[in-house]
Order: C-alpha cells, then sequence, then structure tokens
C-alpha cells in the first residue's frame, strides 16, 4: 500500500507563495525598468519619433535636455569622486594605526588609479546611473603568468656564467632557451686553435 503524501505545512505554503509572488513582481519590474532604460537612451541621443512624430514637411529639430542634463552634471559628479589624488581613504582607529592606514590608502589609490583605469571606471559608472538608474561595476582579483624573453648579445664568459648563476638560483622562473658561442669578427685572422683561445664571446636568450 503507497503511503499517504504528507501534508504540506501552513508556514512552507505561506513561504512558497510569497516566493513566487516576488518572482513574478520582479520580472514585471525588470521589463517595466527595461522599457524605461530604453527609453532614457531614446532620449538621449533625440530619437523622439515614438512620443512626437514629425509631421511631413515639418522641422525634425529636437531639443537634448535629457543628453545637455546629463553631461552638464558629469564634471561636477566627477570632481567629487576624482578630484583628487585619493580616491579613496583609510582612516586610522588610533595613533598606532596611522602608517597602516596611510599605506593601505596609497596601495588602493594605485591599484585603482595606476592599474586600472579607475577614472573611466567611475565615469562609466556614474553616467550609467544617470542613464540608465542604475551604475554597476564588476571587481575581481586576477592571477595570471606572462612570460618575458630577453637577449643578450655579445656577452663575455664571466657575465654568462652570472647568467647561469641566476638561473640556477631561480628556483625554475628563469630559462636559458638559447645559447650561442661564436669568436669576434677576426676569427679569420687568427691562427691559434679555437680551444686556445682566452676569451669568447657569447649570445643568449633567456626566458622568464
Amino acid at each position: 500500500m503507497a503511503a499517504k503524501p504528507k501534508k504540506m505545512d501552513l508556514q512552507d505554503l505561506k513561504a512558497m507563495v510569497a516566493a513566487e509572488k516576488a518572482n513574478a513582481l520582479a520580472g514585471m519590474t525588470a521589463a517595466q525598468l527595461q522599457n524605461e532604460r530604453a527609453r532614457a537612451m531614446d532620449y538621449y541621443l533625440g530619437h523622439m519619433e515614438e512620443d512626437m512624430p514629425v509631421p511631413a514637411g515639418r522641422s525634425r529639430a529636437v531639443s537634448t535636455d535629457v543628453s545637455d542634463t546629463i553631461e552638464g552634471l558629469m564634471p561636477s559628479l566627477m570632481d567629487i569622486f576624482a578630484g583628487s589624488d585619493e580616491v579613496v581613504r583609510f582612516e586610522p582607529v588610533g595613533p598606532d594605526d596611522e602608517d597602516a592606514a596611510q599605506q593601505e590608502t596609497d596601495y588602493v589609490n594605485h591599484v585603482f588609479m595606476q592599474q586600472n583605469p579607475g577614472f573611466m571606471v567611475l565615469y562609466s559608472f556614474i553616467k550609467d546611473s544617470l542613464l540608465s538608474k542604475t551604475g554597476i561595476v564588476k571587481v575581481w582579483w586576477e592571477e595570471r603568468e606572462e612570460e618575458e624573453r630577453e637577449t643578450y648579445y655579445d656577452i663575455t664568459d664571466d657575465q654568462f656564467m652570472i647568467l647561469v648563476q641566476e638561473v640556477q638560483e631561480s628556483d625554475g622562473a628563469l630559462k636559458i632557451v638559447e645559447h650561442t658561442v661564436h669568436n669576434g669578427p677576426d676569427e679569420a685572422e687568427e691562427s691559434e686553435p679555437e680551444a686556445e683561445r682566452d676569451s669568447d664571446d657569447d649570445e643568449s636568450e633567456m626566458t622568464s
């Protein structure tokens, strides 16, 4: 005999209905917001055909009030957020935290404004807020390895040995990919064997 289905608790039923209602309202709100954003963009670009169609033979000149207002606000807003050397500042909690707070301030400002296009990020964020009602900035931390290649020409044996020592001490971070030994432009004029030459010039290529 099959087990009788368990009756759903009233609180669970209310929670489920409330969740479904919230999802439905969110969908309606998102659709309404999308239409408002599309219309705001049309107004910004001066496209008024939907709300103010131009009669035949009349002037097609339009007022760009939305664009003028947004562009007029941008300089003053950018001056508030990016008008100084410190976009963000960490305040010390006590006297012992002053050096650490200053170091954190310098580091975060360097990462945001120097290592990243901080000014353009703020500009796009603020302008999207004015035009689309929402400004979004995505923040993430990315770690990656980059390979650099260096080529050295006409180095002496001693200089080459220094490179070899650096490679050995790098624990695999450095690698010599190619090494060529040559005896200089006067090789043809010399009659002594190659093994008896006092010094040779090297050409090495190293990656890191």
